[in-house]
């Protein structure tokens, strides 16, 4: 037996030597001339990647997505927006049209403790415009069992909005993991919620 097993791998080891002995063929490389147009395939791809780049002691109990489906730990997408699962992230509801695709991320035990939507926006619609209604909306905004600390909207490339508000620790280290993420972000507001 061990004469067979000898012989299947010097025969295996001898293939192995001849396939790397054919010519040396030239492969060519394309580099891209342009830079990407997008920074992320979806709003759940970018939520998952800032999640991965917590640290665990840094990781909260956290949910996303759906309210009938709603994940554990971590992001989830939104099939949908409507009125029922947009009220968390404080979407208006006459702008949910302007939401292409969503996802979100949020404190398992208290919205108010973190809370963040990433949107891809519909065509037409721009990050400024749509993150200055969200700013009005999340400032004016009722709240209940507490205040979040602070609010931060950023661009994510050309039609990506990320959007979050809650507590000052928690959203500095979210900041810090999306810009790590994303370095071409742009802060579009970072307020005080008072």
């Amino acid at each position: 037996m061990k004469k067979i097993f000898a012989i299947v791998m010097t025969a295996a080891l001898a293939l192995t030597m001849l396939s790397g002995c054919g010519s040396k063929q030239s492969v060519e490389t394309t580099v891209p001339t342009t830079a990407p147009t997008e920074a992320a395939a979806s709003p759940l791809e970018i939520l998952e990647t800032v999640w991965g780049l917590y640290a665990e002691e840094d990781q909260f109990p956290s949910t996303g997505g759906e309210i009938s489906e709603t994940l554990t730990q971590g992001p989830g997408a939104f099939s949908q927006l409507t009125e029922e699962n947009s009220y968390t992230l404080l979407i208006p509801a006459d702008q949910l049209g302007n939401v292409a695709e969503a996802a979100s991320l949020m404190h398992m035990m208290n919205s108010n403790t973190f809370t963040c939507g990433a949107y891809r926006l519909a065509e037409g619609v721009t990050a400024e415009s749509f993150g200055q209604t969200m700013k009005e909306a999340i400032l004016n905004n009722q709240w209940i069992c507490g205040f979040p600390d602070k609010l931060l909207i950023e661009s994510v490339g050309n039609s990506f909005l990320v959007v979050a508000f809650g507590s000052e620790e928690i959203m500095d280290t979210f900041r810090a993991h999306l810009e790590e993420a994303y370095p071409m972000s742009q802060v579009l507001a970072e307020e005080p919620i008072i």
